[in-house]
Order: C-alpha cells, then sequence, then structure tokens
C-alpha cells in the first residue's frame, strides 16, 4: 500500500513513427592537466632505504626534488642522455635518468600523472595508426603501433610518449615520401 502515493509516468511512443534523432553520446572528458607530473624512485645505501619524489612543474619546465620525504630542492633542471633538458614528454615510468649525478629509474608515478600519461599516449598512439594504415596501402611495413596497443599496458605510465612522437614524425616523412600526389 506504500507504492499507492506513487506517480509513474510512461512514455508513448507512435506506433508507425522512427526516432530519428542521433543517440545523446556523453562528452569527452577533457584532457588531463595536472600542474605538475609526480614520480617516486628509490634504492638502498649501506643497507638504508632512500625515497625520492620528482615534481616536475608543467608551467615552468623544471623540476622539484624531495630526498627522503624531507630535503626538498626547488628549480632544478635535468637533462637528459642526450644532453637536453627534461620535458614532460620525456618522463614515464621506467625512464632512466641521472638526478644529482645518481642514474634513477623512475619507478612510480602518482594517478594524476598516469592519468596524463595514458590520455597522451593513446591520442598520440591512435594518430600513429591512422599513418600506418594510410602507409600500408602503398607497401608493408610492420605494423608495430597496432601490436603495441594490443600488447602494452598504456594505463601503468611506461610508455614514452617521446618516442610515440618521434614515430609519428618518422611516419609522417615516409608517408611523405611514398604517396602519390594525386591520392587522398
Amino acid at each position: 500500500q506504500a507504492m499507492a502515493g506513487k506517480t509513474w509516468t510512461t512514455e508513448v511512443y507512435d506506433e508507425n513513427k522512427v526516432d530519428m534523432a542521433a543517440p545523446k553520446m556523453r562528452p569527452k572528458p577533457p584532457a588531463p592537466s595536472p600542474s605538475r607530473l609526480v614520480f617516486f624512485s628509490w634504492w638502498f645505501e649501506e643497507g638504508v632505504k632512500k625515497y625520492i619524489e620528482l615534481r616536475y612543474d608543467m608551467v615552468g619546465k623544471i623540476f622539484q626534488i624531495i630526498l627522503n620525504k624531507t630535503v626538498a630542492l626547488k628549480d632544478v633542471k635535468i637533462a637528459g642522455r642526450d644532453g637536453e633538458l627534461l620535458q614532460c614528454w620525456d618522463l614515464f615510468v621506467g625512464q632512466k635518468i641521472d638526478v644529482l649525478g645518481k642514474p634513477t629509474t623512475l619507478m612510480q608515478a602518482n594517478h594524476a600523472t598516469l592519468l596524463w600519461l595514458e590520455f597522451h599516449a593513446r591520442r598520440l598512439l591512435k594518430k600513429a595508426l591512422e599513418l600506418e594504415n594510410e602507409i600500408m596501402q602503398f607497401k608493408p611495413i610492420p605494423d608495430i603501433v597496432h601490436r603495441m596497443l594490443n600488447t602494452r599496458n598504456l594505463s601503468n605510465g611506461s610508455l614514452s610518449v617521446r618516442w610515440v612522437m618521434k614515430h609519428i614524425s618518422m611516419l609522417t616523412t615516409q608517408l611523405y615520401r611514398i604517396k602519390p600526389a594525386g591520392a587522398k
């Protein structure tokens, strides 16, 4: 009897009418845009576990280093093995970099960093896959991106976004060289 007070509504459809409206799709979520990327690493020194937290400021393009959760070094610039200063595109879980003269492997990242890395990896891999598919119309090439999408876990932040960007550049150059001028 508690249901007696409830009112129920029912949509009534015309028998012979087809709904031609486009389905309502959920809007794409915005791209993650953390103010900084945060990575963690650790090692043992004389039997003691040492921690390091690397924070990359996306605006200032500089690092902040937290050693053993207490000592902070601000406004640090870190160069990669090629001598160029590291940027956000160069950082990923598993990346080996020199921090204050010590070889360091980025072992973990915080959630916002992982979301940012996954978003850009998926976005760029989609573009690379389109280029690979277009090139394959003219000549066979290894389907590196297709295999990568089917075998790699992109949510763990272990894919180098810089590598994907370089791969896209290489594929674009390759497509430019082989694609006939009149082809679409």
